[in-house]
């Protein structure tokens, strides 16, 4: 690796997250591109940047103080080098401040950490005063045009940022020289297979049941394991510290047999009350409020699709809606879920936590609707639970309830893979496509038609999944009633 190697802020987070995972960057060995909803989140930070100049020239800059403002100043001290986002001059003092914009909702720890290293390098070129991050403000909520002042926050991090200085000193020359290494060895690697950009670097032989699969497990334990020379879930001492759901996830996993707590599965269905409704969101995130009474980061519902269920042994019926419309998506969308999904039954989500946090956003856009989504949330059950509260584990789920990871073990038959829309991020990245109005009729008919089938899929994959769960009980009675014959 040649001498004149540099360092930014992107890379100095990357050897922060896994130094493996800089020197990779470094030597062309990542393996990931990035997602669907990477790049949106990237393109709405772009958004937010440009409005926070325009923030920063109304709002922090004012004509007597004689104040100007510089973006994107590039500035290197040595191998490590600095884009900033803003600096304010003040003539007065010949001193400036430096901003970092995020277009998060919160001041984060890794937000100091950023403009740290960006204070290091700028510091050797300019007399800095005071360090802000400047962040949206997640309060706010858009009536009419939007209001810059109320829609962005400001924190003095200074004393924060001097803090941390020696440190990231340090750190920064630690990275420096994990990204000269010729080679990788002996640079530590991630703890996050399933997240991990170069899997064949810090991963090269994981086992098919790895440590890795067992919930919330912490990092040190993982350094702990891996350093008795244990990678495989079956090499797991018994005796070794893991809480209740984590030792039994690990038993299923070694004895390589799925556990039904066929008991438990049928109390919960008998608390199921007919008809069965089976629902499923998609929303799109936009960092900037687009209609009024929406705030920053807010998940807009332009979708849902809906299959009903009269009776256990019925055929389910589908429903939809993907709302199209010009302006704020939901109303129309709302208008026919009313419709569709009554004012009884159990509705099963996935994850449920994230459809009654829609819900109870889409009243207070729609207080008309307020007392339906009220009813509605009392109606909600997570069909997750099964495998999140230990009703049904299998050994394959590798200790994940994500549906993407339950259904290929449940209903094999069934798949998510080679579909043109696999995932939220595409589904959402599709939405944009289809109200960007730079689509020909032929694209458009067709990421429409992938649209749909994608949120279908959604619910179809929980009802085969309930029904699943319903054959387990089925079994497990027809067996006993078979055992008890025997003795009459």
């Amino acid at each position: 690796m040649p001498n004149q190697l540099t360092l930014s802020k992107s890379d100095f987070q990357r050897y922060l997250d896994a130094p493996l995972h800089l020197w990779a960057h470094k030597h062309n060995r990542i393996q990931t591109q990035p997602s669907e909803f990477d790049l949106h989140l990237m393109q709405q930070g772009y958004q937010a940047e440009n409005l926070a100049r325009e923030y920063l020239y109304k709002h922090i800059l004012s004509p007597e103080s004689e104040k100007n403002l510089q973006f994107q100043q590039s500035f290197s001290d040595g191998p490590f080098t600095a884009r900033t986002d803003a600096l304010v001059h003040k003539p007065q003092s010949e001193t400036f401040d430096l901003y970092e914009i995020k277009s998060s909702t919160a001041c984060k720890s890794e937000h100091i950490i950023d403009a740290a290293f960006q204070a290091l390098i700028v510091r050797q070129h300019r007399t800095l005063d005071r360090v802000f991050i400047l962040y949206l403000n997640k309060d706010y909520v858009r009536q009419g045009a939007l209001d810059l002042k109320a829609l962005f926050r400001t924190e003095d991090v200074t004393e924060k940022v001097h803090q941390i200085i020696p440190e990231i000193a340090s750190q920064r020359t630690d990275a420096l020289a994990v990204a000269q290494q010729n080679t990788p060895d002996g640079i530590p690697h991630c703890y996050k297979p399933k997240d991990c950009p170069c899997p064949d670097l810090c991963h090269p032989s994981l086992p098919q049941q790895s440590i890795y699969d067992i919930p919330r497990l912490l990092e040190k334990k993982k350094i702990q394991l891996l350093g008795q020379g244990i990678c495989a879930i079956k090499d797991i001492p018994h005796d070794f510290p893991l809480n209740a759901k984590q030792r039994k996830i690990v038993q299923i996993a070694q004895s390589g047999q799925p556990f039904v707590d066929t008991a438990a599965i049928s109390r919960e269905f008998d608390a199921f009350q007919y008809p069965l409704y089976f629902l499923d969101y998609e929303t799109y995130i936009s960092a900037i409020p687009l209609f009024n009474g929406y705030h920053p980061q807010q998940q807009m519902v332009f979708q849902y699709s809906l299959h009903k269920m009269n009776a256990l042994n019925s055929d389910p019926t589908h429903s939809e809606h993907l709302s199209l419309i010009q302006g704020e998506p939901s109303r129309s969308l709302v208008e026919k879920l009313v419709k569709d999904i009554g004012d009884a039954g159990t509705v099963f989500v996935w994850n449920k936590a994230f459809e009654i946090g829609r819900n109870k956003e889409l009243s207070l856009l729609h207080p008309d609707y307020a007392a339906f989504f009220e009813r509605l949330n009392k109606r909600i059950y997570d069909l997750g639970d099964f495998v999140n509260r230990g009703l049904y584990i299998h050994p394959d789920f590798k200790g994940s309830w994500s549906i993407k990871n339950v259904l290929p073990v449940m209903v094999p038959d069934l798949t998510y893979q080679g579909m043109p829309i696999g995932d939220g991020g595409e589904a959402m990245a599709a939405w944009g496509q289809l109200k960007s109005g730079k689509l020909s009729p032929a694209e458009f008919d067709q990421i429409k038609k992938d649209l749909l089938s994608y949120c279908e899929l959604d619910t179809l994959a929980m009802v085969r999944i309930f029904k699943t769960l319903a054959a387990f009980l089925a079994y497990t009675f027809t067996n006993a009633l078979a055992h008890i014959l025997k003795f009459i």
